[in-house]
């Protein structure tokens, strides 16, 4: 599993935003364990701590409900018009 890294304070920022406006991103992410990457339409729904990692709960238009690992999202998110 790769070594967590804090991600800067505006991408937190930037997704707390989407999360109480009820935005849909075009996200790109990477999983922990085998780096396999994802690319999806997803809804931020809440940012959460466990064992010393951010992550971000998201529903994904295609797969469901998501956790996402806010270090390994790989673009900085931009709304879906």
């Amino acid at each position: 599993m790769k070594p967590y890294t804090p991600v800067p304070a505006h991408v937190e920022e930037r997704l707390e935003i989407a999360i109480i406006c009820g935005e849909t991103f075009n996200l790109h992410w990477a999983e922990a364990d085998s780096d396999r990457a994802f690319m999806g339409k997803v809804q931020p729904l809440e940012i959460l701590d466990r064992d010393g990692m951010r992550y971000l709960r998201a529903r994904d238009e295609q797969a469901g409900e998501q956790l996402i690992r806010l270090d390994l999202i790989r673009n900085l998110p931009t709304p879906v018009k």
